[in-house]
């Protein structure tokens, strides 16, 4: 446990303070003897009301009565905080004309903090997908992800097809997959979504313009909006494909079982005859071949009646 920490104390103050609680009327030169220089130390635990000078010697305060007047302190900032909120929100409001459910963020590295400030505020669930028309290579793991997830927190993701097309994208999708994440792949995911806990989402696009690429991005707060984000990220879900940890980019070596999950994967997700076929390494009727079969398995009529079909029966 690292109680002071939690508090942004840092770990040498924190461990300086444990020392003296177990050695009381400590010298600071005695300290300073194991620590070093222990003087900034000494003056976050004396800002906190943890520890004074007294005669020479350094004497830890009732831990209790310093937290306490801590614990007093955040209790008024936070209630500050937001009355502040309020007051700004009525003034951007008034300024900009925006609805006040909606919060347009200016640009990207702001779409970006707030993205990674939902790996702490989510509590319960965290539903995502991320459009599929995004290059592999920007693929990337969000900070504190592994974080939430050990603390409980639920991930539903839902990943464009391109994943499936790039190893070191597949592999960091994986990495998520076995730490909890739970994640699906669907072939023209619309928009990147976010929602928290159904309190409120991060909604962003690229779009290409005259200049160039341009990134939008807003927060949604609750509202018949969200609702309907939400709506659409379930529709999606139950119809995309799940990923699991066996799922592989080539196994040339996969038995009969293994292979025709990985041809029903790669279907699903969108990739064409063409390119299904040069992943496996054999001709395109080939491949129309197996697939006629797994509709036959499945009783399916269509491609898409065939992704379906094996989601719910457990093929995938």
């Amino acid at each position: 446990m690292e109680p002071l920490q939690a508090l942004g104390v840092s770990a040498p103050a924190e461990t300086l303070y444990l020392d003296l609680l177990q050695n009381p009327g400590t010298t600071p030169d005695s300290l300073t003897a194991r620590y070093g220089d222990i003087e900034a130390y000494l003056a976050e635990l004396t800002v906190l009301g943890l520890v004074e000078r007294a005669d020479g010697t350094l004497v830890v305060r009732p831990p209790r009565l310093a937290m306490d007047a801590v614990a007093e302190r955040h209790t008024t900032r936070a209630a500050l905080a937001r009355e502040s909120a309020d007051l700004l929100t009525e003034l951007w409001k008034t300024a900009a004309g925006k609805q006040d459910y909606l919060e347009v963020l200016p640009t990207y590295d702001a779409a970006q903090s707030v993205l990674n400030s939902v790996q702490t505020e989510a509590q319960e669930h965290v539903r995502a997908m991320t459009m599929g028309n995004i290059a592999a290579r920007e693929l990337r793991i969000v900070e504190g992800l592994f974080d939430a997830l050990r603390r409980g927190v639920r991930y539903d993701v839902i990943y464009g097809a391109h994943v499936l097309q790039d190893a070191s994208a597949l592999h960091l999708v994986q990495e998520c997959i076995d730490a909890g994440e739970q994640a699906r792949v669907f072939p023209h995911v619309p928009l990147n979504i976010t929602v928290v806990d159904a309190r409120w989402a991060l909604v962003g696009a690229r779009t290409e313009v005259r200049r160039g690429p341009e990134f939008v991005a807003l927060v949604v707060h609750d509202s018949p909006l969200l609702g309907g984000l939400e709506r659409i990220f379930e529709a999606l879900w139950r119809i995309a494909v799940p990923i699991t940890g066996g799922t592989e980019l080539n196994d040339v070596t996969a038995g009969p079982s293994l292979e025709a999950k990985r041809l029903l994967t790669y279907l699903s997700a969108g990739l064409t005859d063409e390119s299904i076929a040069r992943e496996f390494g054999v001709s395109e009727r080939t491949i129309a071949r197996r697939i006629g079969r797994l509709q036959e398995a499945l009783g399916a009529q269509t491609r898409f009646q065939l992704g379906v079909q094996a989601s719910r029966q457990g093929w995938l």
